[in-house]
């Protein structure tokens, strides 16, 4: 346009022509009032976060509502409105038109596709002149904090290990009896039975007091998340972390549910090492851990293992959750299963991510070594892929495929 109109000026000069003239002016009218037209267009527009979400959990829709003002009499045509945001996923934004005085209230949707500490704002708006000659920007808002939650699967076919007095064998039950021995005291939780009340020490803080009892170490729940960078894969939004992660909640779930003390250790961007607890503070703890740990280590699983097998203590029950294709941690749990710990694996199989590596020779070694193991492939639902371990005969070497029994 601003060529044009330097052309038909030249052109006017040269010629004297009054309609080039009339022309002319017509087009400086023109590039004057769209450039105010802009200006004013988003002056008086009010954009504010009416109500936003700070947490969900993977596979969850994290929703917020933004109520969009146009305070101004002259309509605005076209108005695009985003929200930033650093979550994984697609731009939340939308285009309207807001007539004058008039007040719109928009609904903001992200399909939340893996955990951690996000920043959802603040929102931007768009808008140009009718001819689309000249546009504007405002952005307001702060950023607010998101926390998006591993999910946590229920888990009802799955039976946790339970190291016995001898180490040869598994009980795969849960304990009848608990230590009559209290270890601890601690704040009353929603849930707590009457006769865990520890009524001495209620009397004393004046609110009520739990007693935590000592399980002897055998009821006791190792959760071993590996984080190594370069054993998971993905294939768009579904990363074979993701799966990981959601396994270890569960199964911590799981085990706190059945009144055991549960530890993680997970070796990321840092070294996460929880010590054992039990109740909902505990999984509150599991789950924090495991939405702030990031797939960036360089430990491999069997470093891991060999470093912490003295932290583990004797006679107590290990998970490990795992997408390694590689075969020297198989040697280092069966030491462990010598030393009284009872051993299951929940193997993500990475090639069913779109890796190359499968984990058809780590499920042969773990089952020779009577070490059950789980497997969970792409898609799979984990209340059914943990539903019982993998037999040796469901297992075929040369497709890599692994069938329950």
């Amino acid at each position: 346009m601003i060529v044009l109109f330097v052309f038909l000026l030249l052109l006017a000069f040269a010629t004297g022509e009054i309609l080039l003239y009339r022309f002319t002016y017509f087009l400086a009218l023109v590039i004057v009032g769209s450039y105010v037209w802009t200006r004013l267009s988003l002056r008086r527009l009010d954009i504010r976060i009416e109500k936003q979400a700070s947490t969900a959990e993977v596979g969850s829709v994290l929703e917020g509502l933004i109520r969009v003002e146009n305070n101004s009499p002259l309509p605005i045509d076209r108005i695009e409105v985003a929200q930033l945001s650093d979550m994984p996923g697609h731009l939340c934004g939308g285009v309207m038109r807001l007539p004058g005085r008039r007040r719109e209230v928009w609904k903001t949707q992200r399909f939340c596709y893996a955990r951690g500490v996000f920043t959802v704002g603040p929102v931007v708006a768009r808008s140009s002149d009718p001819l689309g000659l000249f546009g504007v920007q405002r952005t307001e808002g702060e950023p607010i904090k998101v926390v998006i939650y591993p999910p946590v699967v229920e888990l009802p076919y799955f039976s946790l290990p339970v190291a016995d007095l001898s180490g040869d064998e598994m009980v795969r039950h849960r304990p009848e009896t608990r230590s009559s021995h209290a270890a601890a005291v601690r704040e009353y939780q929603h849930g707590d039975s009457l006769n865990r009340i520890h009524w001495p020490s209620t009397a004393r803080c004046g609110h009520l007091m739990s007693k935590d009892f000592d399980s002897g170490g055998f009821g006791d729940v190792w959760l071993v998340v590996d984080l190594e960078r370069t054993t998971h894969q993905s294939r768009g939004t579904d990363r074979t972390d993701e799966y990981g992660v959601a396994v270890a909640a569960s199964l911590a779930h799981l085990a706190l549910t059945e009144e055991r003390s549960v530890g993680l250790i997970a070796y990321g961007d840092e070294e996460y090492l929880l010590p054992l607890g039990s109740g909902a503070r505990q999984m509150s703890r599991v789950l924090e851990t495991l939405t702030r740990c990031k797939t960036d280590g360089c430990t491999s699983l069997a470093e891991v293992l060999f470093q912490n097998t003295a932290k583990l203590g004797r006679f107590v029950s290990l998970i490990v959750v795992t997408s390694s294709g590689a075969t020297e941690w198989v040697s280092v749990l069966q030491n462990m299963t010598r030393g009284g710990l009872s051993i299951a694996v929940v193997l993500v199989d990475p090639a069913s991510f779109g890796g190359d590596q499968s984990c058809s020779e780590v499920v042969m070694r773990l089952l020779r070594a009577g070490i059950p193991a789980y497997v969970v492939r792409r898609g799979d639902s984990l209340t059914f892929a943990l539903g019982r371990p993998v037999a040796l005969h469901g297992l075929s070497p040369l497709s890599g495929v692994v069938q329950a029994s």
